[in-house]
């Protein structure tokens, strides 16, 4: 009794991060640069000029 007091909150946080880091979306520029609007309105993440590929 006392074991599944302390088992089922650790569950349930363990649960819910795992659900959020389903969810959460990490594509993209990975923080390099932020997301701009070119003058045509299309979005860009990196800008033209970068050559040095991160590998």
């Amino acid at each position: 009794m006392i074991e599944s007091i302390i088992i089922i909150p650790i569950l349930w946080i363990v649960m819910s991060a795992i659900y959020m880091l389903l969810l959460k979306n990490f594509e993209g520029t990975k923080g390099i640069t932020s997301e701009y609007q070119t003058a045509d309105g299309k979005k860009r993440t990196a800008k033209k000029d970068r050559e040095d590929y991160i590998v």
